[in-house]
């Protein structure tokens, strides 16, 4: 490697340690919402192209990446012991409410729950082969993707982000930048996506719901 590429790969590797200290501070929910924005088209990607168990354990990661891009810009550090940390979308949810009384819903924290269920049984599965209470983990069997839609709309308009700079977010320049974006990543984000328009906020804002009330598959007997 000759010097000039050897001092790009050590400027490159100190903006990625600076951007990773970055991260656990409390004034850069824009970086978490980079993060959570790049997941949210993994797991579309994974979805459409029928790699959907892979989806489930993602769809967990997206969920949670964006409830701490919420509490991030509530001032929230992401450090050991403060309620921004670990992986339990509950918790992170139950703190989000405490700041914003608009959490305190039903359909939210069903859907909530229902996408822990990929973490704690998928990604780090124990000793119990499926949920104790009925039902099973049909995500990445005959479901279809709006539950995560659903999440994400809610939670990513009420992100804060540093002088509410949402151009520069990747799902807003995926959208808005379609002659140079990735064909197949655009698709993922846009097929069946019902709820993008409010997903791709241009402002944070208090995004209205719809839940589907359909929706049943956390129930015993599923």
């Amino acid at each position: 490697m000759g010097e000039s590429q050897s001092s790009n790969s050590t400027q490159n590797n100190s903006k990625r340690f600076l951007s990773d200290e970055l991260m656990f501070g409390k004034d850069y929910s824009d970086i978490w919402v980079d993060y959570a924005d790049n997941s949210y088209i993994a797991t579309r990607l994974l979805w459409f192209t029928r790699i959907t168990f892979e989806a489930t354990v993602n769809a967990h990661r997206t969920i949670e990446l964006y409830l701490k891009a919420y509490l991030v810009g509530q001032q929230i550090s992401v450090t050991k012991g403060s309620p921004a940390w670990g992986h339990r979308l509950a918790d992170l949810c139950r703190k989000a409410r405490e700041i914003d009384s608009s959490f305190d819903n039903q359909d939210l924290k069903r859907r909530v729950a229902f996408f822990q269920r990929y973490f704690d049984y998928v990604r780090y599965p124990s000793e119990e082969a499926s949920p104790d209470d009925g039902s099973l983990t049909w995500f990445s069997f005959d479901a279809n993707i709006l539950p995560l839609d659903e999440v994400v709309a809610f939670v990513r308009p009420r992100i804060k982000l540093k002088d509410n700079n949402w151009t520069s977010t990747p799902i807003y320049r995926l959208l808005s930048e379609r002659d140079s974006a990735q064909p197949h990543q655009l698709r993922a984000i846009e097929d069946g996506n019902d709820l993008l328009n409010t997903i791709n906020t241009e402002k944070t804002c208090q995004s209205s719901v719809k839940f589907n009330k359909d929706f049943e598959y956390d129930r015993p007997g599923c």
